[in-house]
């Protein structure tokens, strides 16, 4: 069942990612969100980790990968919409 909080996830994680503006890529698999970043140091895996909806975040290779606790696909159709040609899958 959605939270109010739910509403703000997508654009929580954006921005500890670093923001619109440091997301090159953004794909998924069946579990993950796949993000290539321009600056990875950008990226706050303590704020990604701590954020409730976010099961997992870890560097795998050049990307990092998100793993949500559930509504990946609400999650990747948001971030897609907020991040327009730079999502794609």
């Amino acid at each position: 069942m959605p939270t109010p909080d739910d509403d703000r996830s997508a654009a929580a994680i954006l921005r500890a990612v670093g923001g619109q503006e440091n997301v090159t890529r953004l794909t998924h698999c069946f579990v993950r969100l796949r993000f290539r970043l321009r600056d990875p140091a950008a990226a706050d895996i303590e704020a990604l980790s701590a954020h409730p909806l976010v099961a997992l975040a870890v560097w795998q290779l050049d990307e990092l990968h998100i793993a949500p606790r559930r509504d990946l696909f609400r999650l990747f159709d948001e971030l897609k919409d907020m991040l327009g040609d730079v999502a794609s899958h």
